[in-house]
C-alpha cells in the first residue's frame, strides 16, 4: 500500500529511543528522507548509514527550549529546502516520588516536554505555511495525559496533558494552512523509558490491568506514526489516537 510518503522530508525526533529508531526505519522504506534528531551523534551517524533509500541526515542535539528547537528545523530547511512531515518523538521521563519533585525538576520536564514541543512543532508549521507544504505534525503523548499516570510520574503526566491540549490548538490554528497536526497516547510500551524504575512484580500487574495482557511493542507506535503522517490518513486532524491494548479508553 503506498502512503504517499515517497520523496517526503521527515523530521524525527527522539530517533535513537526504540520508538524513534523504527519509525525512521519504516519512514526510509517508504521512500521519505528523514532527518533523525536526538542527542548522541555517534548513534545518529550509525542509525543514517542503516536507513534504506537515501537523502538522509542527522542533527545531534539535546532540545529543551526555543533555540535547539527552532534550530532544528532551520537546518532541515537548510539541508533539504523544505519540511514536509514532523514526528516529534522526543521526550523525557524521571520517575520521582511528587513530596520529592523539586523546582528545577519540574521546569527540566516541562523545558523538554512543553517548551521544546511548542517551539519546533510552531518553527515547523508557519514553513510549512509560507512554503505552501500541506504537511503534517505528528507529536508523543502519552495516556498519562487523561489518568494522571503513576503516582511517581506526575511532572510527566502533567506535561502530556499540555501538549495533547497543544496539539488541538495547533490543528485548529494550522488547519486552513492544509497542515495536519495530531498525537499518539501510547499506554504501557516496552521501552527503557517506560522500564525505568518498574520493579518485575509491578510490571506484571500493569500487564494484568491491560485488557491484551501485555506491553505494546515499539514498532507498533511506530507504524501508527507512520499511518497518521502519510496521505492514508489526510482527513485526521486534531484527534488524539490510543494505543493502549485497552488499557485507556475514551
Amino acid at each position: 500500500m503506498d502512503l504517499g510518503l515517497t520523496g517526503k522530508v521527515v523530521v524525527l525526533t527522539g530517533a535513537a529511543g526504540g520508538i524513534g529508531r523504527h519509525a525512521a526505519v519504516r519512514f526510509a522504506e517508504e521512500g521519505a528522507s528523514v532527518v533523525v534528531v536526538d542527542r548522541d551523534e555517534g548513534v545518529l551517524d550509525g542509525l543514517v548509514s542503516e536507513l534504506p533509500g537515501s537523502g538522509h541526515s542527522r542533527i545531534a542535539v539535546t532540545l529543551t527550549g526555543q533555540a535547539t528547537s527552532e534550530e532544528v528545523i532551520a537546518q532541515a530547511l537548510r539541508d533539504h529546502g523544505r519540511v514536509d512531515v514532523v514526528a516529534h518523538l522526543a521526550g523525557m521521563l524521571e520517575p520521582i516520588p511528587v513530596a520529592e519533585v523539586t523546582e528545577e525538576q519540574w521546569d527540566q520536564h516541562m523545558n523538554v516536554n512543553v517548551s521544546a514541543t511548542f517551539f519546533l512543532t510552531r518553527a515547523a508549521a508557519e514553513s510549512m505555511r509560507i512554503d505552501g507544504v500541506r504537511g503534517c505534525i505528528l507529536i508523543m503523548s502519552s495516556g498519562s495525559w487523561l489518568s494522571g499516570g503513576m503516582p511517581t510520574r506526575l511532572p510527566y503526566a502533567t506535561s502530556k496533558g499540555a501538549v495533547t491540549t497543544m496539539a488541538r490548538s495547533l490543528a485548529k490554528e494550522y488547519g486552513p494552512a492544509g497542515i495536519r497536526v495530531n498525537c499518539i497516547a501510547p499506554g504501557l510500551i516496552d521501552t527503557a523509558m517506560m522500564r525505568a524504575g518498574l520493579s518485575s512484580e509491578q510490571r506484571a500487574a500493569m500487564e494484568a490491568v491491560t485488557p491484551l495482557r501485555r506491553f505494546g511493542h515499539p514498532e507498533e507506535i511506530a507504524d501508527t506514526t507512520v499511518y497518521l503522517c502519510s496521505d492514508r490518513a489526510s482527513f485526521v486532524s486534531g484527534a488524539t489516537i490510543n494505543v493502549s491494548g485497552g488499557n485507556t479508553l475514551y
